[in-house]
Parts: C-alpha cells; sequence; structure tokens
C-alpha cells in the first residue's frame, strides 16, 4: 500500500517499506561505516567522536554508538540512527534513505519512490545542470562537433579517463543550443537566466548560451549534484575561464573542486591536498593524486575549513610558486592550522603552477619532488618572511629573526618550538640562550593574551548551568525512558506505577505514548526500529540523547520508587502552586471557608510528598 505525503506544496507518492526489510537493512549496514564517509570519527572508549556534520564546532561532540547503532550531538542536540542520518545529511526521504543503504548492504529493494509532480526551483535548477552535464559531455566525446575540443584536450594531456571521471564536455560554439535543448524539456527562460546558464542580450533582448565554444568543467556539490560550470576558451579570447555567477545552488564560498569524488580517498589518507583551482587540480589526479581538491577562485572560506576538518587531519596546500599564490598559502595555512588541521606546503619551483610543472617534468617528478617533500608550515613561513629582504643588511636580518621568533612562540610544541631555535641559532650564528630567553617571553605573552581572551569569551557558569542541569524529575522521566526502550515489562511496570498520572515533560510524554504504541505492535526493543518508527525528528533526537545515556542493566525496587516519585511529586508541587494562587485568590476575596478548604488541601498534598 502506498502513502501520499505532502512536501512543501509538492505531492510525493511513498511505497510502504515493510518492516522486516528495514530490520534486515538496519542489522545489516554499520552506522560508524555510513558516518565516516562524511565525518572524520575518533574511537574514545565504547563510542566514536568527530566535529558535527550539523553545525560548526571545533572541540568534537558528535558522538556515534555502535552498539546502540544511534548518534547524537551534544553541542546541537542533533541524534537518531543511520536512515536519519541519511536523510537529514543528503536530504532523503525515509524510502530514498532505505534505498541508499539496501544497495550498501547487497540487500535487494523494489520500491518505486514517484517524482514530486512539481518541483521547487531549486530542483529545477539542480535538474538542469544535471541534463546539460550529460549533453556536454557526450557532445565532446561522441560527436564530430566535439572532435576539435577533444583534440584540444588530448594534447594537453588530458586522457580518457580523466575526461570521464570529472565528466568533462564542450559546449558548441552556437548561440543558444543549451538553450534549445533545455526549453524543449519544459524549462523556461526566466529560470535558466536565474542559473546563469543562458545571458540575455542588451541589445535585441534575445538570450544566448553563456558558454558557447568552450571546453566545460563541470561543477559539484557534496551530494554529486552539479550545480554549477567553468568554460575555459581554447584558444585565444578573453576572459580565459568563465564561471557560472552566485546562484540558489551555487555558492563559492562553501564549493571546493573535486570534494565530492575525492572524499573517499582523503578519508582512506587522512590528508587532502588542496590547489588553487580546478585545472591544476585534475591535472595532480592525472599525476597520481587522488585526494586533491580546488578552491573556486576565492580565498579559503570557514565554511571551507570547517568541510576540510571535518573530513582530514593533514592538510597539504600546493599553490603557485607566484607572489599572489605565496600569499595565498600563507593566508590558508594560518586559516587552516587555527582550525587544527596539520598544515604542510608543496613547493612549486621555478615559479611554475602544478598543472605547467607536471606537463614539463612529469608525474613521478610531482608526486616525489612537490608533493613528497612538503614542508611543514613554518618552515614554509621562515622561507616567505624573507621574501622582500636583505638579510645581510641588520635591519632586515633583525626584523626577520623576531617576526620568526613571534611566531616561534605561538607554537603549543615544545619540541618543535626547540627545532627551530636551533635552525634560527645555526642559521645566523646567534647564541641558543638569547633566542630562548626572547622566544619564552613572547611564550608567556602569547599565552597570557589566551588565557586574558578566554575569560573575555568565557560564558558565566550560572548561564551554563541554566543550561546544563536538569532538574529531579526530568533526570527521572529521562532514566525511566532509557530503560523502558530496552525492556517491555519494565515498560509495564511504569506504566502501572503511574497509572494515569502523565509524564511532566510533553516531549517525554509523547515519546513514551509512540513507545507503548510500538510494544503494542508486536515488536521488540530495538532502538534503531523505535526511531524508525518516530515520525518526528525533534522527538527522534530526545529519544537518541536518551539512548546515550550509560545506564545499569537492573533497576533496584528502591531506586524505581524513587524515579516514579519524583514523577509523581513534580504534579503534586504543582498543584500545591495553583492551590497557593486559589488560596490568595479566596483571601482576597474575604471567603474565609474556602480558604481554610484550600489550606487543609495543601497540607494533605504536602504530606503525601
Amino acid at each position: 500500500m502506498n502513502r501520499i505525503l505532502i512536501m512543501g506544496g509538492d505531492v510525493l507518492m511513498v511505497e510502504r517499506i515493510p518492516n522486516e526489510i528495514v530490520n534486515q537493512i538496519s542489522q545489516s549496514v554499520d552506522i560508524v561505516e555510513v558516518i565516516s564517509d562524511f565525518v572524520q570519527l575518533k574511537k574514545q572508549g565504547r563510542n566514536y567522536f568527530g566535529l558535527c556534520p550539523f553545525h560548526n564546532e571545533k572541540s568534537p561532540s558528535f558522538s556515534v554508538s555502535p552498539d546502540k547503532q544511534i548518534y547524537h550531538c551534544f553541542g546541537c542536540g542533533a541524534g537518531g540512527n543511520v536512515f536519519s542520518f541519511l536523510m537529514e545529511m543528503e536530504g532523503l526521504s525515509f524510502q530514498e534513505a532505505a534505498l541508499k543503504l539496501a544497495e550498501r548492504a547487497n540487500i535487494p529493494l523494489h520500491i518505486n519512490v514517484s517524482q514530486r509532480k512539481t518541483s521547487s526551483n531549486f530542483d529545477k535548477m539542480i535538474e538542469a545542470h544535471e541534463l546539460l552535464r550529460q549533453f556536454y559531455h557526450h557532445l565532446l566525446v561522441n560527436t564530430n562537433k566535439g572532435q576539435e575540443a577533444l583534440e584540444y584536450l588530448t594534447k594537453r594531456n588530458f586522457t580518457r579517463e580523466m575526461i570521464d571521471h570529472f565528466q568533462i564536455g564542450y559546449c558548441l560554439n552556437e548561440r543558444d543550443t543549451s538553450l534549445k535543448f533545455l526549453k524543449s524539456r519544459g524549462f523556461s527562460e526566466e529560470l535558466l537566466e536565474k542559473t546563469g546558464l543562458i545571458i540575455k542580450s542588451e541589445t535585441n533582448h534575445q538570450y544566448f548560451d553563456r558558454f558557447r565554444g568552450r571546453i566545460i568543467f563541470p561543477i559539484f556539490d557534496m551530494k554529486g549534484h552539479t550545480i554549477a560550470f567553468s568554460g575555459r576558451v581554447m584558444y585565444e579570447g578573453e576572459p580565459k575561464y568563465l564561471n557560472s555567477p552566485e546562484t540558489p545552488i551555487f555558492h563559492k564560498g562553501k564549493t571546493l573542486y573535486n570534494f565530492y569524488h575525492a572524499r573517499s580517498s582523503i578519508r582512506k589518507k587522512q590528508s587532502l591536498v588542496i590547489f588553487e583551482g580546478f585545472a591544476d587540480c585534475i591535472a595532480a589526479y592525472g599525476a597520481g593524486v587522488d585526494n586533491g581538491i580546488g578552491t573556486m577562485g576565492t580565498a579559503l572560506t570557514e565554511e571551507h575549513v570547517h568541510m576540510i576538518k571535518r573530513n582530514a587531519e593533514r592538510v597539504i596546500l600546493c599553490f603557485d610558486a607566484d607572489t599572489a599564490g605565496q600569499n595565498a598559502t600563507l593566508k590558508a595555512g594560518e586559516l587552516l592550522q587555527k582550525a587544527g588541521c596539520t598544515v604542510q606546503v608543496a613547493m612549486i619551483p621555478e615559479a611554475k603552477d602544478p598543472d605547467e610543472y607536471i606537463r614539463t617534468h612529469g608525474s613521478d617528478a610531482f608526486i616525489n619532488k612537490v608533493i613528497g617533500t612538503s614542508l611543514t608550515f613554518m618552515a614554509f613561513k621562515m622561507k616567505y618572511y624573507q621574501t622582500g629582504k636583505n638579510l645581510k643588511n641588520e635591519g632586515d636580518r633583525i626584523a626577520y629573526i623576531e617576526q620568526v621568533l613571534g611566531d616561534i612562540a605561538m607554537m603549543d610544541n615544545a619540541i618543535e618550538r626547540d627545532i627551530y631555535l636551533r635552525q634560527l641559532a645555526n642559521e645566523f650564528s646567534l647564541s641558543l640562550d638569547a633566542l630562548k630567553q626572547q622566544e619564552r617571553q613572547l611564550f608567556y605573552m602569547h599565552k597570557k593574551g589566551l588565557k586574558k581572551q578566554e575569560q573575555q569569551n568565557r560564558v558565566p557558569i550560572s548561564i551554563m548551568s541554566q543550561k546544563t542541569t536538569r532538574k529531579a524529575f526530568e533526570n527521572a522521566e529521562r532514566i525511566l525512558i532509557a530503560h523502558m526502550l530496552k525492556s517491555v515489562p519494565f515498560t509495564h511496570r511504569v506504566q502501572k506505577a503511574l497509572q494515569d498520572i502523565p509524564f511532566n515533560l510533553d516531549d517525554h510524554q509523547a515519546i513514551v505514548t509512540y513507545l507503548y504504541g510500538f510494544y503494542e505492535e508486536g515488536n521488540e526493543p530495538d532502538l534503531t526500529q523505535f526511531l524508525n518508527f518516530l515520525n518526528d525528528q525533534h522527538l527522534r533526537e530526545i529519544v537518541a540523547d536518551i539512548g546515550m545515556i550509560s545506564i545499569a542493566e537492573e533497576v533496584t525496587d528502591r531506586e524505581f520508587r524513587d524515579y516514579i516519585k519524583h514523577v509523581v511529586n513534580r504534579h503534586k508541587w504543582l498543584k500545591i502552586k495553583e492551590k497557593e494562587k486559589e488560596s490568595i485568590e479566596a483571601e482576597r476575596q474575604n471567603d474565609v471557608k474556602r480558604a481554610a478548604e484550600i489550606a487543609n488541601e495543601i497540607i494533605h498534598l504536602r504530606k503525601s510528598l
């Protein structure tokens, strides 16, 4: 039987997946492996921790439990199971997430999820890019009109494997081939203009293709969707590269070229190489660098760094050897290092860019002599600071030494500080003791400054306590739910003890109501199955949080009575507060008899606590 969901005004036909199949998928995939495709996880105790993919953070607060097959972020509260993770991460429906996981686990799943009857402009923009990517690639590799562009790429050492891997294409040097192609598939000119795929002439107000006569390099987002293009002229012409403008689906500051395709290699190697653009990235891929990514012609942003830090520990910067490239290297390195990445710098000799170096010297030289001999970021800075200085001049020499000492003082690792101090002493025949004394002063000044900054940024203890401290009744309800999630008899015991008294927090009451229904359907305790049973993401996150609580296998009778008492007493306290208000109102109206009755009721309630 199918269900109909209404999503954002769109109608979506959904085919129900049998519970047995859902359970089979849950048991066949490991949540740690799935989440590791997106987040760099490290084992700590029984769980795994990493940087949360749902909000920006510098310290890992995202926890994954392999035993319970759930995740929870202690920072933003996100939580759920492997299905909800994919749904949130990739914007999938439950059925789409199930299909993806079933394929991963080699479980046959034959369901049809109908396309939305009407798509949002966002979806249509992506669809237009996807169709054009396939069209441009076909024109390049399968048609006579693309032959000249294909030969041009071949002469520049692009193999057919590289062309297919990066889905490189060609836009015909005709006014509106792309426009006609997409209009025939139902896309309006207005929408295509918003995507930047076509441009409206200022003279005759007619539309024409943005990328006509150019070799096309598709740009993908983190989900593998085509969201933009970059077009390169084959011979003479300006600009050399023409990029898609910023659109609702494409933001340069949030996009890194080749990140989607390189992510598995990045995760495997725990390192990545950043290039200044896609041409260098593609050339490096051809040379054997499969963990390379490229910026989109802009400086690294905080969003870029967040993406990088989530996926790799070590970052190698391989920018152009000219002044602009080295300046960009310094800025990017400082940003990455501040975020906690280990930064290295691959130096290109002879003021070349990576693409030119590979074409001139070959793949082996690039891998061994450039990537393989990457400098530490501090070693790079020591070279960089020499630029424009005459070190034979005493003033320049002192300025250089002070600049380097300032950076050494900011290093946390004492061994590293010692190495660079000795290097500086040897290079300029200076007293190591004098350098250490100067560096020590700078080091403590730096630490003092950091401490002052931390004090300024510190959240008042009272505010932190309000955020993290839970009341006794709330903790009691959470522990009861934690045990109820593991045992049907315990759930019946709680139900009998509370009778008609609800849990105090609405979310907790909603969760136990769902849990009663879950068990009434004959289901056994299964946290990930119950998370699928819940249709409210907010409740899923609370259940995932409660599911992370470490609890004893058994609850003693005394503990059970205490938990129930906290739940019941909270209701009584609220009743007392209500009666006290009624008493004040009765006294105000001089109703002595009613005030006495209420006072008696309050006494009985207090005695029952």
